[in-house]
């Protein structure tokens, strides 16, 4: 009897927060797939308003886009009944390969701004020189990063489940 049960048809149930992360995982797949292509050479990089995909590393923006790509699937994977444990696991798993890229490019500018520009005699950049560095175009995974803060909500929604 038990056996029946199970093969039941899966009741796919979309909440507001299934459909928000859907959309984000959409999103996050496009942009995956753009790192890829303009860093394949099928587009060169590009700039949009405070968006910009340079693709010339193939480390950030062929294996970048690689984690792009699997972490909005993760999120398309777990959008639908999202409140189960399960279901909002893969969600998490997106988010944190998001949060990964977008720490790593965050990191990148943090370390570029440190150092002065050649034409300086100083070793050390200026504090506004520091600053005018973290200025736009961003990454897309930085891009994403205060929108993928949502999926934080999921964690504490389960922190005190005992599933």
């Amino acid at each position: 009897m038990e056996h029946n049960e199970s093969k039941q048809q899966v009741n796919h149930k979309f909440t507001p927060i299934g459909i928000y992360v859907a959309l984000l995982g959409l999103v996050t797949l496009a942009f995956g797939i753009a790192d890829i292509f303009v860093w394949a050479g099928v587009r060169p990089g590009f700039q949009v308003g405070i968006l910009a995909i340079a693709g010339d590393d193939f480390f950030r923006w062929a294996w970048g886009g690689f984690i792009m790509v699997s972490g909005g699937l993760f999120m398309l994977a777990g959008s639908t009944r999202v409140t189960t444990l399960q279901q909002s696991a893969k969600v998490v798993l997106g988010g944190v390969l998001v949060w990964l890229i977008a720490g790593t490019d965050i990191f990148a500018r943090l370390c570029a701004a440190i150092p002065a520009d050649e034409a300086s005699s100083a070793y050390f950049n200026t504090l506004s020189g520091f600053l005018a560095a973290f200025a736009p175009p961003y990454t897309p995974a930085v891009l994403l990063l205060p929108f993928t803060l949502g999926i934080v909500y999921l964690i504490r929604m389960h922190d005190t489940d005992d599933s």
